[in-house]
């Protein structure tokens, strides 16, 4: 039996195209929309200078520091270093590269809401990621391949404190000026006081520049918190006191004369307003120093180390060489990234009475590591010690500054920087662009072995 289709044939082919086109169209809405995302960080590479700091990816106030989550603080297990859980610093170290574009660059890798940009900072170029705790040792580790066309550094946000000062009420019986005495001052100063033209950076917790030993003396003072030039001091005299070793004036009838009274200094604070210190503050300042041509930058300050530590030195000795060697590795790049701009970064020891670069900010080969001796020419009891320590220099009952014009005693690896910090700064006063092997050189034939300790005593030409 003959039947008829149900539909013509032209009913089918009339299905076939409508179909067609459907798939069409979605193929093209799909596609629109995946565009659509994909460009929404890849078009503003089309964006001016301004348009980077309006996008909605920026924090809304910039350059403003956010205190410390106190709650996010723990120890890495990694490194026996407290540090913020959830937070990671990228530095551009080039100048002409734009922070706000690397920024946008960020975002396009990092495109999740769990990844925030919660400070940008054009003056060091730097800026902070907030991002889950869980990422963060990930996050360090791949950033700077997939934004590999960047000259990176990246850090932890690590608690910082200055080295502890120690103070006692008999440490005014002895004469103030031995320290000025024992690393034979005049030698030096028969060839110079030292020159204005030379900037030595003092990075710490405060300054009184209207003490008269200081008075007249900064220039480009800063404040890494609020980005000011209010440089005032701490509660804790400590800035005061190192910058008054370096670089007091001389002949104004009060107080001591600095090593090189005739250098300058680059005041530079790293205090918040809780009275805490993190690497990142120190970071920015030592970047601050390294991009205003600083010549020397004094660092009397440490990671917090517990003093008293009772470890054996093998086991210290295994730990310096085995340990917290991406802190290491960080602070060599960002060392020697000093170095090739011919800046010379001297670091106190540390007072924890153990070997010198337990601590992996005092590791790199780049930097003079300052250990302290007392009035006899012997070790001080709190100084770090070992092969990492450059030389030795007065670290107990030094004389210097105190906010209000006053004076006060201190002692420390904090003091025995700045001696050989404001050295350097004559050193330099003589020939500018000398390269760092010249310095260490210097410091060498300006040095003896007493009691097993290289100790700064100036006998030779600088």
């Amino acid at each position: 039996m003959n039947t008829k289709p149900k539909f013509p044939f032209s009913y089918y082919i009339v299905l076939f195209f409508g179909f067609v086109l459907m798939v069409l169209f979605w193929i093209i809405v799909l596609k629109s929309w995946n565009n659509l995302n994909h460009n929404s960080f890849s078009n503003a590479t089309n964006l001016s200078e301004v348009e980077y700091w309006q996008q909605e990816y920026m924090p809304e106030q910039i350059a403003q520091i956010i205190p410390i989550d106190t709650s996010k603080i723990i120890t890495d297990s990694l490194n026996q270093r407290k540090i913020v859980a959830d937070l990671v610093n990228i530095a551009i170290k080039s100048s002409p590269n734009s922070i706000a574009k690397f920024a946008n660059d960020l975002k396009e890798k990092y495109p999740s809401d769990t990844y925030k940009i919660i400070y940008i900072d054009s003056v060091v170029n730097r800026l902070q990621v907030q991002l889950p705790e869980e990422d963060r040792i990930n996050f360090k580790s791949e950033v700077k391949v997939k934004l590999d066309k960047y000259k990176l550094l990246v850090w932890d946000e690590t608690l910082f404190d200055y080295v502890k000062t120690f103070n006692d009420p008999k440490l005014n019986d002895r004469s103030a000026g031995w320290y000025l005495k024992a690393i034979n001052i005049n030698k030096a100063w028969e060839q110079t006081t030292g020159d204005k033209s030379i900037t030595i950076a003092v990075i710490d917790n405060g300054f009184d520049l209207n003490h008269p030993e200081l008075k007249g003396k900064a220039i480009k003072p800063y404040n890494v918190i609020d980005k000011s030039n209010n440089v005032s001091p701490s509660n804790t005299n400590h800035g005061t006191h190192v910058s008054s070793t370096i670089v007091a004036n001389g002949n104004n009838n009060q107080g001591l004369v600095g090593v090189c009274p005739d250098c300058s200094f680059m005041p530079i604070k790293v205090e918040d307003q809780n009275g805490m210190m993190t690497n990142t503050y120190i970071i920015d300042a030592i970047l601050y120093a390294i991009k205003n041509n600083a010549d020397v930058i004094n660092l009397s300050l440490g990671m917090q180390v517990p003093i008293g530590l009772n470890i054996p030195l093998q086991e210290q000795k295994e730990y310096i060489n085995s340990n917290a060697k991406d802190e290491e590795e960080f602070w060599n790049d960002l060392f020697n990234y000093a170095n090739e701009k011919n800046v010379t970064c001297v670091l106190a020891a540390g007072n924890s009475n153990i070997m010198t670069g337990f601590d992996p900010f005092q590791r790199a080969s780049s930097t003079i590591k300052v250990g302290a001796i007392n009035q006899n020419g012997e070790k001080a009891d709190f100084s770090n010690f070992g092969s990492n320590t450059t030389i030795y220099a007065p670290g107990t009952n030094i004389y210097g500054a105190k906010p209000g014009n006053k004076y006060e005693v201190l002692e420390g690896t904090s003091m025995a920087a700045p001696i050989v910090s404001g050295f350097i700064g004559l050193i330099k006063s003589r020939n500018k662009n000398i390269s760092s092997q010249e310095i260490s050189r210097i410091l060498n034939a300006n040095s003896i072995l007493k009691n097993n300790l290289k100790t700064l005593d100036i006998i030779t030409s600088i």
